[in-house]
């Protein structure tokens, strides 16, 4: 076997491997802030329920691959696991209940962006490549604004009353001009 060989195979199985990077997850908020703080990156708060409860952010169901790699590569992700009580606390410390999305700055003292609940995974590579500009300025929290639902209602039937030209007496032939 000639070692060209070997490196073309090894090159071939380990390239699309790194496509599909995954962010690591920590676990400890503290630990997360002084990363983000030492690497200028901002932290980015994952809260779902479960082993592998960030995916609960996703309304597809998984993280998308664009997704992964913004994260991996731009964030310290922390994932904040609601079925432990330090998790719930921590979840509240963020008004948040059930799965949602904290965003901080790079230096890590400014929360830039919070979202309550599940986003499509397109809007969320959305948020996540505008969080990650080393250039942004957080002055306030931004959110992902609800959908507008508008109802229509037809405006109400008018109500027509009957218009007799002529009064109706209960006489004998009906009818009788007035």
């Amino acid at each position: 076997m000639h070692p060209s060989f070997v490196v073309v195979a090894l090159t071939a199985l380990l390239s699309p491997m790194s496509g599909s990077a995954s962010p690591s997850w920590l676990k400890d908020y503290g630990a997360a802030r002084q990363q983000g703080r030492d690497e200028q990156k901002p932290v980015c708060v994952i809260i779902g329920s479960g082993k592998a409860g960030w995916v609960q952010l996703s309304q597809e169901g998984r993280l998308s691959a664009d997704a992964k790699r913004l994260l991996a590569d731009n964030y310290v992700c922390l994932y904040v696991d609601t079925e432990h009580i330090a998790g719930r606390e921590l979840a509240a410390s963020f008004e948040i209940d059930g799965p949602g999305i904290v965003i901080s700055d790079g230096t890590g003292e400014v929360q830039a962006f919070r979202h309550e609940g599940d986003l499509p995974n397109d809007r969320l590579v959305q948020y996540l490549r505008r969080f990650a500009d080393p250039d942004r300025v957080a002055t306030a929290t931004e959110t992902n604004p609800a959908p507008v639902v508008s109802y229509y209602e037809p405006p109400a039937a008018p109500v027509y009353a009957p218009v007799y030209p002529v009064s109706f007496a209960p006489a004998m032939g009906g009818f009788c001009s007035t």
